[in-house]
């Protein structure tokens, strides 16, 4: 009878940054990290700037404490935008207020602050981005956030900034008094045209959602 249980975690995932980050594109290549150079061409080439929810998931089998756990990252990737491009174009906040009620918004397992190495000023949005998080309570105990410094093919990031952003974070996390330790918290650097650190996020995300994501079981 052991035999037919099922264990699963599942857990969500917001990649957070302002527009043109690489937030959609790095989402698909957590998710799928072993593409061909074809592959990867068509990723980098046809994936276009969104102003809708995007919505993406991947499984995977994680042993936890001898057991198989089937383990699902839920990505929601948002517009980056927060002023509307074009009377049709829509914002992150216009967006966020219809999906808002989302059950998978209220506990999100990994937050992905993500910044472009070669515009500072999306560096600087951050604060405001991880403000945000901690309003709408997206920050609980079994939180991980992760500092995404993204496009080092174009500019080696500064450690200043890292150590800048990662200090900043922990103040936040203490005048708010969330319940996360400096384990939640980590800096990968990314590339999605070398793939440098893709594969180091996507283990740290679904070890971390295997261990700490909402757990259930059913029968196979």
């Amino acid at each position: 009878m052991a035999d037919e249980i099922k264990h699963y975690a599942t857990g969500s995932v917001i990649p957070l940054g302002d527009g043109f980050t690489g937030k959609s594109v790095l989402s698909r290549l957590i998710i799928n990290p072993d593409v061909s150079d074809e592959e990867l061409k068509d990723i980098l080439l046809k994936t276009k700037k969104s102003y809708n929810i995007e919505i993406e998931f991947s499984s995977e089998v994680v042993e936890v404490d001898g057991l198989p756990v089937t383990t699902t990252l839920q990505f929601y990737v948002f517009p980056g935008q927060r002023q509307k491009a074009s009377s049709r174009s829509t914002t992150f906040d216009e967006i966020l207020s219809v999906f808002d009620c989302f059950p998978a918004l209220l506990r999100v397992s990994a937050l992905l602050l993500i910044y472009d190495v070669s515009r500072f000023s999306t560096l600087e949005s951050l604060e405001i981005w991880l403000r945000f998080a901690i309003v709408k309570e997206w920050i609980y105990e079994d939180t991980l956030i992760l500092l995404v410094p993204n496009k080092v093919d174009l500019e080696k990031p500064k450690q200043r900034d890292i150590d800048q952003i990662i200090s900043t974070i922990y103040e936040y996390i203490a005048d708010h008094n969330l319940p996360i330790d400096v384990n939640h918290i980590k800096a990968i650097n990314s590339s999605c045209v070398t793939l440098e650190g893709i594969n180091e996020i996507r283990k740290v995300v679904v070890d971390w959602i295997a261990h700490r994501g909402i757990r259930g079981v059913g029968i196979k």
